[in-house]
């Protein structure tokens, strides 16, 4: 394996493993936060974002079965994301009683954490079905992109990063559609 394609496994590797272990909740999405001190667009900047999106040969079939993929169980993740909201408010609420009850405290972190492992069974149930429909090497570009995502979200430069400059207009509709898909993903 060429040094450059080890490189880009294990980026992608960490990218996975980071899509796993961290579980987005409605809190967390709110907007970007502080950047990684990865350059003012993330690791990879604008151009090759596009080059990579260019790469992927999406066709507008491709994005119908992405959207669809991503349209299974939405309404399920989003009723999970919200549930551990109002169980971290339970819990923030009983901590400023003068005695916690523990026990009230334990059973709600019991149902938060069902919550979490169902987020994460959905994230892990479509990354599987978009690797199905995509291919090894398709996926292992869109990890890619997702990754570049959340990186330029999290430093405030998501718009420049994922800029449509210099694509056709069916292409920059592709990225558009690609785009709104990575935020779901994400």
């Amino acid at each position: 394996m060429s040094v450059q394609r080890t490189r880009i496994f294990a980026a992608l590797c960490f990218a996975a493993i980071a899509a796993l272990v961290s579980v987005p909740t409605v809190s967390a999405q709110g907007g970007p936060g502080m950047g990684m001190g990865m350059g003012s667009q993330g690791v990879m900047g604008p151009a090759a974002v596009r080059e990579l999106f260019k790469s992927l040969n999406l066709t507008d079939n491709d994005l119908d079965k992405l959207d669809k993929i991503l349209e299974t169980d939405e309404i399920n993740l989003e009723k999970s994301q919200n549930e551990i909201t109002i169980l971290q408010t339970k819990v923030a609420n009983l901590l400023l009683d003068a005695t916690p009850d523990m026990s009230a405290i334990e059973s709600l972190i019991s149902k938060s954490l069902m919550y979490e492992k169902e987020i994460r069974m959905i994230q892990i149930k479509r990354q599987v079905a978009i690797r199905g429909v995509f291919g090894e090497d398709r996926w292992q570009s869109i990890l890619l992109l997702v990754r570049e995502a959340r990186m330029s979200e999290r430093a405030g430069k998501f718009a420049n990063s994922f800029s449509a400059k210099g694509l056709s207009a069916q292409d920059a509709n592709r990225y558009s559609r690609l785009l709104a898909a990575l935020r779901r993903i994400m």
